[in-house]
Parts: C-alpha cells; structure tokens; sequence
C-alpha cells in the first residue's frame, strides 16, 4: 500500500474546531483563500498535468519512482515542524498559535510513519531534489523572518492544492487510490481559509499572494521533477 498515515495534512478534530469556533465549510467566494487559490489557478494545472500526478491518477507511475519522491519528500517533512514551532512561539494570538502547533504535531506524527514504514530517522542521510531543498529553506525563512501568520499562509497550498489534485482524479481503484482518498478532504485548508478571513492582526493581501504564490510554485516544481 503506497500511502502514508497519518497524512501531513493538517486534520482537525471535532473538539478543535469547537474550542476555536472554526468553519470548515468553504469560505465566502470574495475571500483571501479564493483570491490566492485563483491567482495561481494555471500553476495547479500544470502539477496536475505533471507526468508524477498523472501516473497516480492511471495508475502507472512505477513505484520505484513514487518511494523515491516520498523519501525526497521525507527530507521537506523532517525539517518541517521546526519552522511551524517558531512561528508559534512568535504569535500571541491564541488561534493562530494553535494552527500552527496543529501542524508542528501532525508533523512529528507523519514523520514517525517515516521511521516505521521506510526506515528513515531523519534526513541526514537524504539527498533531496535542488527545489525541495529550495522549499524547505523558503518556508524556514518565513516562519523565522515574517509575521507568523504568514507561515500559515504559505501551509495552504500544500493543504489545498494535494485536496485538489486528489479531487481531479476521484474516485479510482488503483494502486495509488489510497493516497487519492488520504488527500481528499479540504476541511483543514476551509478552516485556515476562514480563519484569514477574520483574523484581526496585520495581513498584507499583496505579500500573502506573493509567498503563496512562492509556495504552489515550488509544489508544481516538486511534481514535475519526481517523475
């Protein structure tokens, strides 16, 4: 079975969206999370046209190719939580500290499935992809050099746009359909999209699009160089 579980995505239970009165439903068309998701519609076709996503939806990508993209992955994923655990530590802001712990949590949780499933420890020993590395050091620099909403910012294309590409392609029954089934479900991304829309710090729209922007950027290019 290919797929990862726990997934990275942020999963929010019942008694968290509660505590923060978050909305997982869609959020208003006029919002900051449709005016980015749009601005970069091209750049989530062209990941799903990549030859990677379009071998998970046939079918047909070689599995050799696809446990070299999660260990190249597993890189990104072992430097993660660090960057969300500084952000964190930098807001005052109750809900957005939360969201970010989320994430710094569901970080550690899929990163233990890396020691399990693929014998992986850390990423000392990965040779990542040059974007990958290049992700990696741009979302460090955000959490350590911008406001801490902004780290927020830049986890929504990874949430939405894996939901997404995993929406193109249901339902199926291949060898990948777990990993479409695993990623398909918005509600993590809906609530970060909701959130924005109320917060009451300080949100540039022109700087959240710019690292968004950055963000989906690096995500097609990961795509297009796993396969």
């Amino acid at each position: 079975m290919p797929s990862m579980k726990p997934s990275r995505r942020l999963q929010l239970t019942q008694e968290f969206i509660d505590k923060y009165n978050l909305s997982t439903s869609p959020p208003p068309p006029s919002s900051l999370f449709w005016k980015m998701w749009n601005a970069c519609s091209s750049i989530a076709q062209s990941a799903l046209a990549t030859k990677y996503i379009q071998g998970i939806k046939n079918g047909n990508l070689d599995p050799v190719t696809y446990g070299a993209f999660v260990v190249n992955d597993a890189y990104y994923c072992f430097n993660g939580p660090w960057d969300y655990l500084v952000a964190a530590n930098n807001t005052t802001d109750v809900t957005l500290n939360a969201f970010l712990m989320a994430k710094f949590k569901s970080y550690l949780a899929y990163n233990h499935v890396f020691a399990q499933t693929w014998h992986l420890w850390n990423g000392l020993g990965i040779m990542p992809m040059s974007v990958t590395q290049n992700y990696a050091e741009f979302e460090r620099n955000v959490a350590t050099l911008n406001d801490p909403i902004y780290t927020l910012v830049v986890m929504i294309p990874c949430e939405y746009l894996w939901y997404w590409l995993a929406s193109q392609m249901s339902p199926v029954n291949n060898l990948y359909a777990d990993w479409i089934n695993g990623n398909n479900d918005p509600s993590g991304a809906y609530a970060i999209g909701n959130f924005l829309n109320q917060y009451t710090g300080t949100l540039d729209p022109t700087i959240a699009t710019n690292l968004y922007t950055q963000a989906m950027n690096f995500e097609q290019q990961g795509f297009a160089a796993g396969a």
